[in-house]
């Protein structure tokens, strides 16, 4: 049912995942929403998929913050 907390353990807050990530936390929820990220929104809060942000530094791993591919990563 839609109204159920994820299971945090497989999740982490926009807040944590743009420390990980070195971005803006205000940037999480659009790199969910542009599918760069997975997560669930729950209310008003997003919860970012702890997996997906270990494959996204994977997949960037030694590019410049600033980098254009990391934007269109998928």
């Amino acid at each position: 049912h839609k109204d159920t907390m994820p299971d945090l353990t497989d999740f982490m807050t926009t807040r944590e995942a743009a420390k990980k990530l070195g971005f803006h936390v205000k940037r999480v929820p659009t790199m969910v929403r542009n599918k760069s990220l997975e997560g669930v929104r729950f209310g008003r809060v997003w919860l970012v998929s702890r997996k997906s942000v270990q494959e996204y530094l994977k997949k960037t791993k030694g590019m410049s913050k600033h980098d254009p591919r990391r934007k269109t990563e998928k």
